[in-house]
């Protein structure tokens, strides 16, 4: 495997840790910004929702671009805008840097994918893609839960500072890395088309957007329900991420080993089943630290399996449109975070936040019940292929 990969697996873990930077650090965001924690929630839910319906448009717009500059700019601008972020005088500007910063992060993970699969011979294109995205599994172990520990220990705008500083080095070596002069096929409009006509494959690329919604209408607020719950201390909350990343990227590992034996669809099923389980069992964890640790451990397994098997689902629903489908499903997911981190900021102002588990677990479950009805449509519609 050719080492330029390497940068873009460096980007990708700036990238990702710059994006679960904010729930990590929304104890201290509240208390510096004088906000609530619904009101942070609106500005993740902004960056996901400029990158669920801007990416597709972002990519139609640069499809002319040398790979090299357009994956060096997006790391500049998403560096510019974390030091312009830890500038920000108060909550309405980071709002606004946010869903700027959110333009880089879009451009950045999609189009390092595309380049990866272009510079390596075709034998090699799914373990380059991989390689790729290796860095958001990377954020997830270290970068969320170094960030929330820093963010305590010398505050969020300095912390943010230093995603800018990771952001801007991996720039750099992407530039010296990556060869120039290489350009990706721009999205096919019949694909489009076509994509948009499969109704199994369109229900689901919803599992995608209703799972993720279950999720992070919990998760995004989750430094805050650690502290509530259990009296979380900074270094405990930063612990609690780093155990569920490190779950997470062990689910990955164990999906990924039993997808060919039992099937996408069917390892998708239960890593929701794991989630839905875990959040609906989430108000037995008051008081509890052994409860607490364990439920996100079963969490973890879940989540980031579930992303890796919907992948594969879709690819094999249909094949000849898998460009199309991944690029859809990953705005459907960003569009979960952003319904999500909605969602639980209106459940905790208007509700409480012991409330906000049992609607995730609900919109997990019905997210399970779409899946087995896509798996059936998809049997009706063509036997010989299994979902």
């Amino acid at each position: 495997m050719k080492t330029n990969l390497w940068s873009l697996t460096l980007g990708n873990f700036a990238i990702g840790t710059g994006a679960m930077i904010i729930p990590g650090m929304l104890n201290e965001l509240t208390t510096d910004l004088a906000a609530t924690p619904a009101e942070i929630g609106v500005i993740i839910s902004a960056f996901a929702m400029t990158i669920c319906f801007g990416g597709p448009f972002f990519a139609s717009w640069t499809s002319k671009l040398e790979r090299r500059k357009l994956l060096t700019g997006a790391l500049i601008l998403y560096a510019l805008t974390h030091f312009l972020a830890a500038l920000a005088l108060g909550y309405g500007m980071l709002l606004a840097v946010r869903i700027i910063t959110a333009i880089g992060a879009g451009l950045f993970t999609a189009q390092a994918a595309a380049t990866a699969s272009v510079i390596v011979p075709p034998e090699q294109r799914g373990k380059a893609i991989g390689m790729a995205f290796l860095g958001w599994s990377l954020a997830a172990v270290f970068g969320m839960p170094l960030g929330a520990y820093l963010g305590a220990e010398i505050g969020w705008r300095l912390t943010i500072a230093l995603v800018g500083v990771l952001s801007a080095a991996s720039a750099a070596w992407v530039w010296f890395q990556i060869p120039p002069k290489i350009f990706v096929a721009p999205m096919d409009r019949a694909a489009w088309k076509s994509l948009f006509a499969n109704k199994p494959l369109l229900v689901a690329i919803s599992v995608t957007a209703v799972s993720a919604a279950g999720q992070f209408s919990v998760f995004t607020y989750m430094a805050v329900i650690l502290k509530d719950s259990i009296g979380a201390t900074p270094g405990t909350i930063s612990m609690m991420f780093l155990l569920f990343g490190v779950s997470a990227v062990a689910g990955t590992i164990i999906g990924a080993r039993v997808m060919d034996r039992y099937g996408a669809a069917q390892v998708g099923l239960v890593s929701m089943a794991c989630m839905a389980l875990a959040l609906a069992l989430w108000p037995l964890t008051r008081g509890s630290l052994t409860l607490t640790v364990g439920l996100l451990l079963l969490w973890g397994l879940g989540g980031f399996s579930f992303n890796g098997a919907q992948q594969v689902r879709l690819v094999n629903l249909a094949p000849h449109l898998a460009s199309a489908s991944v690029a859809l499903n990953s705005s459907a997911l960003y569009m979960g975070q952003a319904f999500g981190a909605l969602t639980g900021g209106f459940i905790i102002t208007a509700y409480s936040m012991e409330a906000l588990s049992i609607v995730g677990a609900v919109l997990m479950l019905a997210a399970m019940a779409m899946s087995k009805a896509a798996v059936g449509m998809a049997c009706r519609q063509a036997p010989a292929r299994v979902a």
